[in-house]
């Protein structure tokens, strides 16, 4: 199983799973966007463990996320678990401290 794909992202907020974006993992390669964003970075494999690196920025109004309104471009870090055809874990900004995301990955599709 590997995290090559296109998939489905949420976070957790406070009225449950909330989907934010689209992206299209390949080789390596992290690829996102939102309405109101886009995202670029890369993801590590070890196992069933992935580690996701991005630099999220954020188009037009800024929008509040890890507690607080982070600026232009934010450093986002997510951790977790590959599992079938989801992704389990967390996501903590640079800088920002005592506030990590719950995060959800789905795989919809194949870049095959």
């Amino acid at each position: 199983m590997n995290c090559k794909g296109i998939w489905i992202v949420e976070m957790k907020g406070p009225y449950g799973w909330e989907r934010i974006a689209m992206a299209f993992m390949k080789n390596g390669e992290y690829l996102g966007a939102g309405p109101n964003h886009y995202s670029v970075g890369s993801y590590k494999e070890d196992g069933k463990d992935v580690q996701i690196s991005i630099t999220v920025t954020q188009c037009g109004a800024l929008r509040t996320i890890f507690g607080q309104k982070p600026p232009h471009n934010l450093q986002v870090i997510s951790e977790g678990k590959l599992e079938k055809d989801q992704i389990i874990g967390t996501s903590k900004a640079e800088g920002i401290k005592k506030f990590d995301v719950m995060l959800r990955l789905t795989r919809v599709g194949s870049l095959e």
